[in-house]
């Protein structure tokens, strides 16, 4: 009752303020995204905060510019390589409700991962310039800062770890897994370091913290609780993402790029060289890794029965069964890799707008290799992509949400108060 009463609370107030202000209430939003572990039910539908905090703003948006909207349906649509791969990924995503055998929680899955990302991006679209944008990465990273901080009182303390990862020691946050942590935490490092590296003035953060050495810390502070959580792919996604978004922008000396490819090449040298443990973690030899090259054989078995329109939103778990060893591990919610995650679920099609997607975030980044912010967001989109290849970076609420707010970010055209 004491809970009821004080979510109705949290609800109106926040009603209030996104009619008062939409923008501040779309960034604070933007740092409440870990709210989608507050879960609840409304009558017969389970929910969350997050997702009512959105559908909140969502209903503002729509009473207060519903004449804007309707002046919006009456354009002739324009088709580019990325409203095209949109159109698919949404088609494929409803067939996916379809074909999935529960069609109730994939219902919800479609709501959290693909419908309410989808309405975040088109209302911080429609309102936001660059400066709002600066904003909402300083309300993330500020959300950030006290996962981070939880997470070492966690592990400094031995307090709030999940029973299975206490012998490990892994720390975890607020989240039931540590990976958790690290698919967070990953993109929001890449896309700091990438900015301070690439632009002379690094104000994009200043209003929240200080200038170069204060993004220099919270990046530390963020590499640190990714290290605590251990994290290992996510350690690997930042100095690639860093390292391919530093050879692609000319806002990087050909010096400073043949250093750091001598250094990078030196680093691997040295670690098949002389470190065989992390070798073996980086090939996929090690114990892990082979666990997911054999849930990776097993997925390619399935999809080869299942290849055009894969087995629908949470069909995985079950469409695996007939092909699993059980002998060797558990089945998992997802193939913990990007591509056979979406061909899985939403078929070949949504793996065809999944492609088109990616294909055009990188020709974006090229056509603007000079402009810091589009390399930053393009650092944290490639983290999530890196990280994704061994594990699970978009299926999940505040990660969805993320990936959105980085692509419609990016692609947002410079102010005239910055131009």
């Amino acid at each position: 009752m004491i809970f009821a009463i004080f979510l109705t609370f949290v609800l109106i107030a926040f009603a209030v303020l996104a009619w008062q202000d939409l923008k501040f209430a779309l960034i604070l939003l933007c740092g409440l995204t870990p709210t989608y572990l507050v879960r609840f039910d409304v009558g017969p539908i389970p929910t969350t905060l997050l997702e009512c905090l959105l559908l909140i703003t969502l209903a503002t948006f729509v009473i207060r510019y519903r004449s804007r909207l309707l002046t919006w349906t009456k354009r002739k649509p324009k088709f580019t390589l990325a409203s095209i791969s949109l159109i698919l990924i949404a088609i494929s995503s409803i067939v996916a409700v379809v074909i999935a055998p529960n069609h109730i929680s994939a219902l919800g899955i479609w709501k959290a991962y693909y419908l309410e990302p989808f309405l975040f991006a088109v209302i911080a679209y429609s309102r936001f310039d660059r400066t709002d944008y600066k904003k909402l990465f300083i309300a993330l990273c500020t959300s950030g800062i006290v996962v981070a901080l939880f997470a070492i009182i966690q592990v400094t303390f031995h307090i709030g770890i999940p029973e299975a990862w206490i012998t490990e020691n892994r720390a975890t946050s607020f989240f039931p897994y540590p990976n958790a942590v690290g698919l967070l935490l990953a993109p929001i490092v890449s896309a700091m370091i990438a900015f301070l590296s690439t632009s002379p003035d690094p104000s994009l953060l200043r209003r929240g913290v200080r200038g170069r050495n204060g993004i220099l810390v919270v990046a530390a502070l963020f590499l640190v609780t990714i290290g605590l959580a251990k994290t290992e792919a996510a350690l690997v996604a930042i100095p690639t993402a860093l390292f391919i978004v530093a050879i692609m922008t000319p806002l990087i000396t050909k010096k400073t790029k043949i250093l750091g490819t001598i250094g990078a090449a030196t680093v691997f040298l040295f670690i098949f060289t002389f470190l065989p443990t992390i070798a073996s973690k980086l090939t996929l030899n090690d114990a892990s890794g082979l666990v997911r090259r054999t849930q990776w054989s097993e997925t390619l078995h399935m999809l080869a029965d299942h290849a055009y329109l894969g087995v629908g939103l949470n069909g995985y778990p079950t469409a695996l069964v007939p092909y699993h060893n059980p002998t060797l591990y558990e089945i998992f919610q997802y193939p913990h890799n990007i591509f056979l995650n979406v061909w899985s679920e939403l078929g070949l099609i949504g793996l065809i707008g999944l492609i088109g997607l990616m294909s055009f975030s990188l020709h974006f980044t090229w056509q603007n290799k000079k402009d810091p912010w589009v390399l930053a967001c393009f650092a944290a989109l490639l983290t999530m992509f890196i990280h994704g290849l061994v594990d699970v970076p978009f299926s999940k609420n505040d990660l969805a949400i993320m990936t959105a707010l980085f692509c419609v970010a990016m692609i947002t055209k410079k102010s005239s108060k910055e131009s």
